[in-house]
């Protein structure tokens, strides 16, 4: 199992959202250079949607899922994002998002 370098889950919002976040290293790959996988999520509690979902995987580069729609995610590095999943966290909480 990869090592872990961070990982929390908590509910926020005012009881309404899950927020999940696992960030691992593992060797780099051709596939993923950077040695890196994480999955960041926020899943609505009443309906069990999962609202925002930032993740890489083997046959797909880093990516991120907002409210069903996919789109490309630049990674940079673990602080960027975790900065960029936390910002659109505290938009979709504010329903900015």
């Amino acid at each position: 199992m990869p090592p872990v370098i961070f990982e929390a889950r908590d509910v926020i919002g005012g009881g309404r959202f899950l927020q999940e976040v696992r960030i691992s290293t593992f060797q780099p790959s051709s596939q993923l250079p950077e040695g890196i996988r994480y999955s960041l999520c926020l899943v609505e509690l009443v309906s069990g949607e999962v609202v925002l979902l930032y993740d890489v995987h083997r046959g797909k580069s880093h990516h991120r899922h907002l409210r069903g729609k996919e789109a490309s995610y630049k990674f940079a590095d673990e602080d960027k994002l975790l900065d960029d999943f936390l910002r659109d966290v505290a938009r979709i909480v504010e329903g900015k998002l």
